[in-house]
């Protein structure tokens, strides 16, 4: 008795300390093999492999944690964002997010329109500013990279909210209203300016036969007569992606 007693204190300890043990005995008890296997666990996104623990653990409250295959450690905790050297925790969110207690870690996608993009460090799509144009897309959260955006070629301009390249262009004032002139011709007919005088015209202004709403004085638009069409300039910013 004392013999078995000691054997399974001995086995039993084997199998504490190296978390999962197989072995094997001859008929009268005389011979014992007992050897180390490694439990691998795989943690979904929101979890992590504490040290020294057999299973994953919800990902604390404020952390990211990404999940992914771990094999039982007695000292190292596997799937939580540790700085290595500091100890500090990396991949903590922001001081104004936060994750909920066993909620799992998805990537920030957003898929932004024509005519917005996602700055750095922001989570969801912004309207393009002046003398950009964003021609929109999906992009992923990212606390450095600004997506989406291309600045206006020097000497251009354009209104917020643009899409396209050739929207980069002049300003024509008629009155106290801004109409934006385009690179490329995009309605027809269209109003034409030969900005260098070789006849080849560089920028064009859109032409609508609705009537439209000048962005200041309604009162004050520039109309054109073709035949019997009376048409009002505009710009994108009146016929949007129209």
């Amino acid at each position: 008795m004392k013999k078995h007693a000691v054997i399974f204190l001995l086995l039993n300890i084997i199998v504490t300390h190296f978390a999962y043990a197989e072995y094997t005995c001859d008929a009268d008890f005389s011979k014992y093999y007992a050897y180390y296997k490694p439990i691998n666990y795989t943690c979904n996104s929101g979890e992590f492999l504490p040290a020294n623990t057999l299973g994953c653990r919800a990902c604390p409250s404020g952390i990211a944690c990404t999940g992914g295959t771990f094999a039982f450690n007695e000292t190292n905790y596997q799937g939580l964002p540790l700085n290595s050297i500091t100890g500090v925790i990396n991949n903590a969110c922001a001081d104004n997010l936060s994750t909920r207690w066993y909620a799992r870690y998805v990537p920030n996608v957003h898929t932004c329109s024509p005519g917005y993009y996602m700055p750095a460090n922001t989570d969801g799509c912004v309207i393009c500013p002046t003398n950009s144009y964003c021609s929109g897309g999906t992009f992923t959260f990212n606390e450095t990279v600004t997506q989406g955006i291309d600045v206006c070629p020097v000497g251009t301009v354009a209104p917020t909210g643009m899409w396209e390249a050739d929207q980069c262009g002049r300003t024509l004032h008629v009155g106290v209203n801004t109409i934006y002139l385009r690179r490329s011709n995009r309605t027809t007919p269209s109003l034409h300016f030969d900005m260098d005088g070789d006849g080849v015209a560089d920028l064009y202004a859109n032409v609508t036969a609705t009537d439209t709403v000048m962005n200041r004085d309604s009162s004050q638009k520039l109309k054109l007569q073709v035949g019997n069409t009376t048409y009002s300039v505009c710009d994108d910013t009146i016929l949007g992606h129209e």
